[in-house]
């Protein structure tokens, strides 16, 4: 097992003063509960006032104090001897490496449509000629309801247009 059971109230502490004996976590957390019970934390006591000051987690913090486990130990050099069965807290920090982000293309998804300026209709089979991001210039015909081409959707760019006619207008 990679980590300890979680200490909780009322789990067991093995206390070697003399007439302690065995007593149980007495205070916990007022709002975190493992299996019904409060859960144990550095400063928590023990019936015999013993409070827990050791062996505690080093990256699991409860209330802003550190979880007690199986094996955190005590003022009077108690040692809880319990725990949860069904709250494990390890202490391995593992990291997964980074490799950086890789570049994602980017395709201009906008819908255009051109339409006559006058009577707002759409302008279907009317050549056009778009610019692509590397310069280069191709020609493209609109469909029925003027829209571009799908192959020219994926680089249009409303600034990289060339129309034969300025009563026409792009249309969003």
């Amino acid at each position: 097992m990679s980590g300890k059971p979680a200490a909780r109230v009322t789990d067991p502490t093995a206390c070697p003063l003399p007439g302690h004996g065995t007593n149980p976590i007495v205070s916990g957390s007022p709002n975190v509960n493992f299996d019904g019970l409060a859960a144990a934390r550095m400063t928590d006591k023990s019936a015999c006032g013993s409070p827990i000051t050791g062996a505690v987690s080093s990256t699991v913090f409860i209330n802003g104090l550190n979880a007690a486990t199986l094996d955190s130990t005590g003022g009077h050099g108690n040692v809880i001897i319990g725990g949860s069965g069904t709250v494990i807290i390890g202490d391995t920090v593992a990291t997964a490496p980074f490799s950086g982000l890789l570049p994602m293309p980017v395709h201009f998804t906008d819908k255009l449509q051109l339409v006559n300026d006058v009577t707002g209709e759409p302008m279907p089979n009317h050549p056009y000629m778009i610019q692509r991001a590397d310069g280069r210039m191709e020609q493209a015909c609109l469909t029925l309801p003027g829209l571009p081409t799908k192959s020219a959707r994926t680089c249009l760019k409303p600034s990289s247009c060339f129309w034969r006619n300025e009563a026409w207008r792009l249309k969003r």
